[in-house]
């Protein structure tokens, strides 16, 4: 069985079933599953025409839902490998370098892309390729084999393409459709992008495993209106939603409390938060300011999950209310975590729940010595969603994919089986023999009087002068 089979399943047994995508001017455009596999056959036969050779890595540029997902399946079909890329020349660039300068698949909204990007340039219009004759016998793949390479979104330096296997990313479908009880009768609203992991496989491809109704908004539309997130949810009695931590703080900001005493949020069942660090405090003024409109408390949960390991690691039980854990600052400090009660020498952070089923967590010191509860150190895990490794980077990959184990690079403890992400290891700073997270002093920065709406960054520098460690905090 290959990803390919998802959508081929999903038009057996549902092809009725819808993808709605909302576009900027509140107008929808409803396409059912079997729409999509025709409209991706189509793709795919002009893939195939197009004369590009099977295995192929090609980037994909959209900027409409409704071509993305023709695209994506299209060249699954047509035996390439997909990558999302955001629509974007500065981003899209490195990558597309990175890859071997391969032919492009643009929409109309996206082709002024093409002429960012330097030299001769073979892009490929969907709606050109829609018009080519139809595959009728789709690619056969192997389930060891990449499925789709999913890039960090704004990568520096030489780019890291995730090679996610068929048989990687059909494991994780089917762990996050037991964490999270999707099925045929929900319905997942979202906003986030499809060249994110949650987005394609949160918010698209999990649901289309599942038979769920999807309902598509574009995220620039979310960031130019946040509460067009809330009214579509709202329109369509969404069950589920996705988001970052981001989201939930521009809807505290930018979402007025009249229109939230306005919505009827009461058929949401779960809200997966993830994607970035969970900051406490906007999470309680988030459940705060959604309460009017009938938001269950125990609808949004924090999650875990990275690229590498597909998307998903941890969720926490379905039901519980997630509550922030303080723990005493200092101690942290020292690598361990201990209770304590709010105040100035505490610290909030979030617990994000349990591995997935057949997934597995340990926390290890910088030697590699596994540690134990409540010590903070590397977070590994290992499972049957971990990819195969970075494209084209054998030595980084063996550095971070090493004995069934992946190394993830952030920090955190276990507390009875249950995950806590402190931070990046990068982002630890050293001061006067103690240890500090940086998303913590942005805690402490932001929370300060007088400063500017946003969020501040904390970074470490060396001081000129005294040669001694300092902290910086850039504000917006």
């Amino acid at each position: 069985m290959t990803l390919l089979d998802v959508l081929l399943g999903a038009v057996r047994e549902a092809p009725g079933q819808v993808v709605v995508h909302v576009r900027g001017d509140g107008g929808e455009l409803t396409v059912t599953l079997r729409e999509l596999l025709d409209d991706a056959l189509r793709v795919a036969g002009g893939l195939r025409g197009a004369g590009i050779a099977p295995g192929t890595c090609v980037p994909l540029l959209a900027d409409r839902s409704e071509d993305f997902q023709p695209m994506f399946w299209g060249a699954l079909a047509a035996g390439l490998v997909p990558v999302p890329l955001a629509p974007d020349g500065r981003r899209a660039l490195p990558v597309w370098e990175h890859l071997g300068r391969p032919p492009l698949v643009v929409d109309a909204a996206s082709a002024s892309v093409v002429a960012e990007l330097p030299g001769d340039v073979r892009a490929l219009d969907v709606d050109a390729l829609r018009r080519g004759p139809v595959l009728e016998e789709p690619a056969v793949a192997g389930p060891d084999e990449v499925a789709f390479l999913q890039f960090s979104s704004g990568s520096t330096g030489v780019p890291k393409g995730v090679e996610v296997t068929h048989r990687a990313v059909l494991a994780n479908l089917e762990q996050i459709g037991a964490a999270s009880g999707l099925g045929s009768g929900d319905v997942v609203v979202s906003w986030m992008p499809y060249f994110h992991d949650m987005g394609l496989i949160g918010t698209h491809l999990a649901p289309l495993a599942a038979r769920a109704k999807q309902v598509k908004i574009g995220p620039l539309t979310f960031a130019k209106r946040p509460r067009v997130w809330f009214e579509v949810a709202d329109r369509h009695r969404a069950t589920v939603l996705s988001a970052a931590n981001f989201a939930l703080a521009l809807a505290v900001r930018r979402v007025p409390e009249e229109v939230v005493g306005r919505l009827d949020l009461s058929s949401v069942r779960l809200m997966l938060v993830g994607a970035e660090p969970i900051a406490p405090a906007v999470w309680r003024e988030f459940a705060r300011r959604m309460r009017p409109a009938g938001l269950d408390p125990a609808a949004a949960q924090p999650v875990y999950g990275l690229a590498e390991a597909t998307l998903a690691v941890t969720f926490p039980p379905p039901g519980e209310v997630a509550e922030p854990l303080v723990l005493d600052r200092a101690a942290l400090g020292r690598g361990r975590a201990v209770d304590t009660v709010a105040g100035a020498g505490a610290v909030e952070l979030m617990d994000v729940g349990l591995p997935v089923a057949g997934c597995a967590v340990r926390i290890v010191d910088d030697g590699g010595v596994e540690l134990g509860d409540r010590r903070v150190g590397h977070i590994l895990v290992r499972g049957p969603q971990l990819a195969r490794g970075y494209h084209g980077l054998p030595g980084a990959s063996a550095e971070v994919f090493s004995d069934g184990w992946l190394r993830t690079g952030d920090l955190g403890f276990l507390r009875e089986g249950r995950l806590c992400v402190t931070g990046r290891h990068k982002d630890v700073l050293f001061l006067n023999g103690r240890t500090f997270h940086a998303p913590d002093l942005e805690a402490v920065a932001a929370a300060t009087p007088g400063l500017p709406p946003g969020a501040p960054a904390v970074v470490g520098s060396t001081d000129p002068v005294t040669g001694g460690e300092r902290v910086v905090v850039v504000v917006p």
